[in-house]
């Protein structure tokens, strides 16, 4: 059971169906949009499911994997092991230090606010992020930043 807010702030209790969890699954991507702009997990079943499945301490190591092997990659010599999506290394590089903080703070021991893994997940899974595009590099350090602090929120 799941506890949701209706539209006058009512509590209301809704069952998770198997269809709901496929649901999630098919829109991850625009779910973590709105849990990463501050929507209330709270609102809908949907963000609550995908909420609770961020959060989970595998999840966020998964995340932190993927960093760690992305900042590894941008500081490696050009002819070493690429990755499979080539990232723009010279940026993630100038913010080494803000991929620390991110990775740590996705590794941290507790709760964690939703919002900040899903920036995350949006950050290392997004073919639009800065991470991937050269035009928008100079982006890729306040978004990782936001990632990091809205995991310390």
């Amino acid at each position: 059971m799941l506890l949701l807010l209706d539209v006058a702030d009512c509590p209301i209790a809704a069952t998770a169906h198997p269809w709901h969890r496929w649901l999630v699954r098919i829109h991850a991507s625009r779910l973590d949009r709105q849990l990463a702009a501050g929507a209330s997990p709270d609102a809908s079943v949907a963000l609550a499911l995908r909420a609770q499945l961020l959060v989970r301490t595998r999840v966020r190591h998964d995340l932190a994997r993927s960093a760690r092997r992305i900042l590894l990659a941008a500081t490696r010599a050009p002819g070493a092991r690429r990755l499979a999506v080539p990232v723009c290394r010279g940026p993630v590089r100038d913010c080494s230090e803000e991929f620390a903080e991110l990775i740590s703070r996705l590794l941290a021991v507790g709760p964690v606010p939703a919002q900040g893994v899903a920036r995350a997940s949006l950050l290392l899974t997004d073919a639009t992020s800065p991470l991937y595009h050269p035009d928008r590099a100079d982006d890729l350090r306040a978004v990782v930043r936001a990632a990091a602090n809205a995991l310390a929120a």
